[in-house]
């Protein structure tokens, strides 16, 4: 079964596939977006929430950032969400950080409301329960088979567009061929290897506190990697496993790269004393330090604790070890620990993709463990780098990187994720290329130069904060 070719599918109804939307909505674009058809393929029984709210941290994302996703003109589609208590709560933790089950639950609300708007416009189609099994390219769009979780029935979605939200995970192939400290890890540390991933969900969290309580002693825990994952993982372990006292050096993050820390700007990382920094490293548009590298909210406190900076109390229970530097030393660590938690980064969990001919067409994302799945567009590209038409893909460890105008400091590498650069300039850069296709090149306008705009179409002055950059 066909439906009438619409202009935009989105695979995934997750905090990623909504971002566009959002964008849209901030500039006042959305009903542009509805009347072209819009239809959402979501595995889950609503669209909005996604798998947040499945772990059991923090997000590095402020309060106000979550509420700012509703900024937009006067009287515009969302603006009825502004007066939500959850949406109250949300400015009154303003600089805060939020509970992700937390935020699941404000995002599940912004999806009700997307939902509505979706359904309600001439030809938009909201299909939940439903898994894209691939898509296809026609002479003038895209071919989506869409199945249904429960029964089965297939039908095909025709669009002219289709952003990719699917996701990201931690394939146990790529773990498996890990190299640290001059050995394969997983053919060394065998059962004492998990992924980030398997500590930070509740189920998980649940499963590493009875492991380690059957220790009788202070457990001794190792991290590799120096993401916001692996600080996130060690600030779970000390601070929030109930029953579980770890001694001095009872956790150990073991990383490749420097350990940045984010300030707001080069004035605030003086005062504290912190001069690991240079021109590349501070954002030309924002004025701020480690912009996208550095650590923020629980993750950043954790780490400057560890380091001693700002005056800060030390935590004696967090070392923080520099790999590539003494690998006998780094073994020792390793072969010390009760658990190996790798936290080494999530890949794109993309869909098969096909050309007019049925053939398979292997992406870019395939290519190596550290390869990305978009360009500089938000376009996904096959493994010679070529951008594949009218298809995007956006979320966690698609690989977009701010540039030129949207910023970022220069000196940034590696993946830029954050739930206010999906709803501003990812979907933003997406919803341009939408609504002008002939002009792949059109110059997405930053979120500073709408500022005061945005801030006066939200009744109060409580969102100023929030219109500042936020990776």
């Amino acid at each position: 079964m066909s439906i009438d070719r619409i202009g935009l599918a989105i695979i995934g109804g997750g905090p990623a596939g909504l971002a566009p939307l959002l964008a849209a909505h901030r500039h006042g674009r959305l009903a542009t977006i509805l009347n072209e058809g819009v239809s959402i393929i979501e595995r889950s029984d609503a669209i909005g929430e996604g798998s947040i709210g499945h772990w059991c941290i923090n997000s590095d994302s402020t309060g106000f950032t979550f509420a700012d996703c509703l900024a937009g003109p006067p009287g515009s589609e969302l603006a009825a969400l502004r007066d939500h208590h959850l949406t109250k709560e949300f400015l009154e933790i303003g600089e805060g950080t939020v509970p992700l089950r937390r935020a699941a639950q404000f995002l599940a609300l912004v999806g009700r409301g997307m939902n509505d708007l979706i359904a309600a416009s001439p030809k938009g189609l909201i299909l939940t329960g439903s898994k894209a099994v691939s898509t296809r390219r026609t002479a003038g769009g895209w071919l989506t088979l869409v199945r249904d979780v429960e029964t089965g029935q297939e039908r095909t979605v025709d669009s002219r567009n289709v952003v990719l939200a699917t996701g990201a995970w931690q394939p146990k192939e790529r773990l498996r061929g890990e190299i640290v400290a001059g050995v394969n890890l997983v053919e060394h540390y065998g059962a004492k290897v998990v992924q980030s991933g398997d500590v930070l969900s509740f189920a998980g969290f649940r499963a590493t506190i009875a492991r380690l309580s059957k220790l009788g002693r202070p457990p001794r825990i190792a991290i590799i990697g120096g993401s916001t994952s692996a600080a996130s993982v060690a600030n779970v372990l000390l601070n929030h496993m109930p029953g579980i006292a770890f001694g001095p050096g009872g956790v150990t993050i073991l990383h490749r790269r420097e350990l940045r820390i984010f300030y707001p700007n080069v004035a605030a990382a003086l005062a504290d004393g912190y001069l690991e920094f240079g021109p590349d490293d501070i954002c030309p548009v924002s004025g701020r330090v480690f912009r996208l590298a550095g650590f923020r909210l629980d993750s950043r406190e954790l780490i400057m604790r560890a380091r001693g900076i700002g005056g800060r109390p030390p935590e004696s229970r967090l070392h923080l070890h520099r790999l590539g530097i003494d690998d006998a030393a780094s073994r020792a660590l390793l072969d010390s620990a009760d658990l190996v938690i790798a936290a080494l980064g999530y890949r794109p969990r993309a869909l098969p993709i096909f050309d007019e001919a049925g053939n398979p067409v292997r992406l870019m994302a395939d290519t190596s463990p550290k390869a990305r799945l978009v360009d500089d567009h938000c376009r996904v590209m096959d493994e010679s780098g070529r951008p594949l038409p009218d298809l995007f893909a956006i979320g966690l460890a698609a690989g977009f990187v701010p540039h030129g105008k949207l910023g970022g400091e220069p000196s940034f590498r590696g993946q830029a994720n954050g739930l206010w650069l999906w709803q501003n300039d990812v979907g933003g850069l997406i919803v341009d290329a939408i609504l002008s296709p002939d002009d792949p090149d059109v110059p997405f306008v930053p979120p500073t130069a709408l500022k005061s705009a945005s801030v006066a179409a939200w009744t109060g002055a409580e969102l100023n904060a929030a219109q500042e950059f936020e990776a």
